[in-house]
């Protein structure tokens, strides 16, 4: 769905920023995405200065927020910011904090500055429906990148991993390491539609591979929610043989509940985080593999399929899917450096 009056749409000079994020790794394992992060932060002071300096201008302004902070999005936000720094034009990075709420009124906040256009990856694939609709009777083109919304007629374009695939990959890992099968956990996040995407590329995959799925729990994504949830799991089943988590930060959580219970129990994850290919990186890991996604690639395609919405030109497709590929002890000595 193109929108015909994206060339009247109003062009403002405006401050990029990337939000710094926490985290809990070391500084050993996090450098090479803290460089990412400084490069960014860079970006957006040099940009800073410069709104500073005039009140008008002709550089576009692209609004980018997404559903929690991490490096992953805040890598994905540095590169659809280095791209369009490139063309001279400015971002407003804004992180949504798991809040659907807030991120509608981030979106409305855009609609108010003028924004060119939104990448947007949801808190809630429903709840953002009606932030959908306010930008459509804007005219504001949406890139919806890494998780659908709900109603994909109301965006100009999805960017995404082929999440069914990574899930894919994980099974076909966890089925060549424990080819008897055995007692597996899921930990899943309903409310996401990739990580949906994920689980059922998983689970088709495993079936009628001698494996028993004895719970199925909601880790919400997180590294405190997966270790509070798989202690729990552990308690309950301690013949458990392995866990898989929908994303890296849930199977880091994961893997700190399995190394303190002290069991053999094995992880395969999604993402390519920096943390996790360190602890895949080591001799005899639990942690076996990641199905990795490319966040610098993800924030490429969303800038370059809104470059072509906004000359009025039609994409050559509306979902744009960047593949994932696996990282394991193999080849994880060619990725350990920030994000791939």
């Amino acid at each position: 769905m193109l929108r015909k009056s994206i060339a009247m749409i109003l062009s403002m000079g405006m401050l990029a920023t990337i939000l710094a994020g926490c985290g809990s790794t070391s500084a050993a394992e996090t450098s090479a995405t803290e460089t990412q992060t400084e490069e960014a932060e860079a970006v957006a002071e040099a940009a800073t200065e410069e709104a500073k300096e005039a009140t008008s201008g002709e550089a576009k302004l692209y609004g980018v927020t997404y559903w929690c902070e991490s490096d992953f999005f805040k890598t994905v936000a540095y590169s659809i910011t280095t791209k369009a720094a490139a063309d001279g034009a400015k971002t407003v990075v804004v992180d949504a904090q798991q809040d659907s709420t807030k991120q509608i009124q981030i979106i409305e906040d855009f609609i108010a500055q003028g924004v060119d256009a939104v990448f947007l990856n949801p808190v809630d694939r429903d709840a953002i429906t009606p932030a959908l609709q306010k930008l459509n009777e804007a005219g504001i083109p949406v890139i919806n990148f890494d998780s659908s919304v709900a109603q994909l007629d109301l965006v100009d374009a999805y960017v995404a991993t082929d999440n069914k695939q990574a899930g894919v990959l994980c099974a076909e890992a966890m089925i060549a390491d424990l080819p008897e099968g055995g007692k597996i956990a899921v930990l899943n996040y309903p409310a996401n539609s990739a990580c949906n995407d994920r689980e059922a590329g998983f689970l088709e995959t495993i079936e009628g591979k001698g494996f028993e799925i004895v719970t199925t729990l909601d880790a919400e994504g997180t590294v405190e929610k997966g270790q509070t949830i798989t202690s729990d799991i552990l308690q309950a089943n301690p013949d458990l043989v392995a866990v898989f988590g929908i994303n890296d930060q849930c199977g880091m959580g994961a893997f700190a509940a399995i190394t303190t219970a002290g069991l053999d129990v094995k992880i395969y994850g999604v993402d390519g985080a920096p943390e996790a290919k360190q602890v895949i990186s080591r001799d005899d890991t639990l942690y076996r593999m990641t199905a990795a996604q490319s966040p610098i690639k993800i924030g490429e395609e969303c800038y370059n399929v809104a470059q072509t919405i906004l000359k009025g030109e039609e994409p050559e497709a509306f979902q744009i899917d960047v593949p994932a590929f696996t990282i394991d002890g193999s080849n994880v000595a060619d990725y350990l450096e920030g994000w791939q």
